[in-house]
């Protein structure tokens, strides 16, 4: 296991003390401008959504890889932004899961820095309040303790569990090391960088005010038009209900970010969580889902009612279609009713 692929755990804070560098040489010195350039690459990486993996090969590259990681938390906590801090957070957790992959025998090595002591050789015995720790934020059904093997306060992980569990405790210990105590000096330093990321950032937060544009919300089936105006309400919406609003709005093309912006209307909102659910939505496991069938609508209690169109259709997107062939905002007030005379609406 390489201390720079991890630079967050207690090993290599330890190395990083001991190499004895003082941050005004990280700042100033041009003999670490290439750390100063990867640290920015790390902070920007997070605000797209992932942070590139470089191949360090050399004791320069390592070292490179290693002083990147204090030096990022100094820019996030420069930017001093919350979306920042949170996004990058997550994205220091997936850049570790997706090294996590190379490793075998220093994989419980790597757990038990990060708090979590692995029993055996795999799958692995795991205390039931360590689990408890690590997945308390993750809720699909398979995660709930009442769904695990307990035995005498032990419970059963396998290996792409584990390794889930601890990009978990990463996420979560990155974010609460931020932000840091950090002056206008040192910020000052790092103006050339901060300035991209800034204006990389303030471009991330006005895409998340983004409305409906030029989707047009006229023409939405009932069942999807309660569920939006129950969202601007700030109501939470049942698993299935949000399930179909993501899948719907995600399949008339519009993207993550806005539907991220939609949700983002209650004190609650918790960014991670609902950006991790519109993108699995969208596809980012591989499968992109459909929004389900008026029947399944109805037998989940997510359909308001009828109106003449929903009649004649067997599908929310039927029923968008259908409307946007006709529809204008300036029609719709007084678009005429449908004509039965023209037979049944073609059923998709």
């Amino acid at each position: 296991m390489r201390i720079s692929d991890y630079p967050f755990t207690q090993e290599a804070a330890e190395h990083v003390r001991g190499l004895g560098y003082s941050l005004e040489s990280l700042l100033g010195k041009t003999s670490f401008k290439g750390v100063r350039g990867r640290a920015a690459e790390r902070v920007a990486g997070a605000l797209s959504g992932t942070i590139s993996e470089t191949k360090a090969n050399s004791d320069v590259e390592h070292l490179t890889e290693l002083l990147s990681y204090p030096l990022a938390r100094v820019m996030v906590s420069c930017l001093d932004d919350p979306i920042l801090m949170r996004r990058y957070a997550l994205a220091e957790a997936k850049l570790a899961y997706k090294r996590m992959q190379h490793e075998k025998a220093e994989l419980v090595n790597l757990a038990n820095d990060l708090g979590i002591h692995p029993r055996g050789t795999g799958p692995w015995k795991l205390y039931f309040a360590e689990y408890i720790r690590a997945a308390t934020r993750m809720h699909s059904p398979k995660w709930k303790l009442t769904n695990r093997d307990l035995d005498d306060g032990y419970l059963t992980v396998t290996e792409e569990e584990l390794k889930r569990l601890m990009e978990e405790v990463i996420r979560e210990k990155v974010l609460k090391g931020l932000p840091l105590p950090v002056n206008e000096k040192m910020c000052s330093d790092l103006a050339e960088y901060l300035g991209p990321l800034k204006a990389e950032l303030d471009a991330v937060r006005s895409r998340q005010k983004a409305d409906l544009g030029a989707v047009e919300e006229g023409a939405f089936p009932p069942c999807i038009k309660k569920m939006l105006a129950d969202v601007a309400k700030g109501t939470n919406l049942a698993h299935t209900a949000r399930f179909a609003l993501v899948s719907f709005l995600l399949q008339i093309n519009m993207n993550v970010e806005e539907i991220m912006a939609l949700f983002n209307t209650s004190q609650d909102f918790d960014e991670e969580k609902t950006r991790y659910q519109v993108e699995h939505i969208a596809g980012a496991s591989g499968t992109k889902y459909k929004p389900p069938a008026c029947t399944t609508m109805t037998t989940y209690g997510n359909c308001p009612g009828e109106d003449e169109l929903c009649k004649r259709i067997r599908h929310p997107l039927s029923y968008y279609e259908r409307r946007m062939r006709t529809f204008t905002p300036l029609k719709q007030a007084q678009e005429p009713p449908l004509n039965p005379a023209k037979g049944p609406e073609e059923r998709k």
